[in-house]
């Protein structure tokens, strides 16, 4: 088999809590969808 490598250049961005319930808070609350949430944080 075949090892995969990631690459170390694209590292995930880490968010903070708040961020990730605000976030969650925008999808389940206010009814927006994924991708509207996402621009309307300023991450897509």
């Amino acid at each position: 088999m075949s090892e995969i490598k990631r690459d170390r250049k694209h590292k995930r961005p880490k968010y903070s809590l708040e961020f990730k319930q605000d976030a969650a808070r925008l999808v389940l609350e206010k009814g927006y969808g994924q991708h509207q949430a996402a621009a309307h944080l300023g991450i897509s």
